[in-house]
């Protein structure tokens, strides 16, 4: 009988307590060393990155990348009591943690004074959104923790995307004990282009 998301998602999480920190946040950074010789890096005008929650991948090395590269790069504030989050710029001459605070669940999100990128990506050719999860497959389904935040912004995202012609990339980041045979999928879980994992 398959699985159900609770079921995969207490199996991952437990999993993932038995990781050092040390040893994810090792995996982590070659992980985005690898991605970031990549042409979707490369070639992205702009990144969609997020600040990790504990034991959760880290693409701080990525974000910190863009804006040493001189790439747009935006991450998401959640709005409060829904299910609902935009992604904010980050400006490149203040440093990063001037420009947070901490938002839902304790996770450093950008704070009131960050432009939302919504409105730019008209004036993009290609972006990337990096995007976490708690299990993935190698060929991008993804399982989320079960708010539904990236399913409904992405949504959102593409149909922009699509008006401006605009190139997306979405990028399922994860550790590689998070990949997973298969998943119980529904009509609205969104598949990853791209998977950043140190299995592949």
């Amino acid at each position: 009988m398959p699985k159900t998301k609770p079921q995969v998602r207490k199996e991952i999480r437990e999993l993932l307590a038995f990781k050092s920190t040390h040893d994810l946040q090792n995996e982590s950074d070659k992980i985005c060393s690898a991605f970031l010789q990549t042409s979707f890096y490369k070639e992205s005008d702009a990144i969609l990155s997020y600040m990790p929650m504990q034991r959760e991948a880290s693409p701080l090395a990525v974000t910190q990348a863009a804006l040493k590269d001189g790439k747009l790069l935006a991450l998401p504030r959640v709005v409060p009591n829904t299910s609902m989050m935009d992604f904010y710029l980050i400006k490149k001459d203040i440093p990063l943690q001037d420009q947070l605070t901490k938002g839902a669940w304790d996770i450093d999100e950008p704070s009131a004074c960050c432009e939302n990128i919504f409105p730019l990506i008209g004036k993009l050719k290609k972006m990337t959104v990096i995007v976490p999860g708690l299990a993935f497959t190698k060929d991008g389904q993804r399982l989320g923790h079960g708010k539904g935040f990236y399913d409904i912004y992405i949504s959102r995202l593409l149909e922009r995307a699509g008006q401006a012609g605009t190139r997306v990339t979405l990028a399922g980041l994860c550790f590689a004990c998070q990949l997973v045979p298969s998943l119980p999928v529904e009509e609205h879980d969104i598949r990853m282009d791209l998977m950043l994992t140190s299995l592949l």
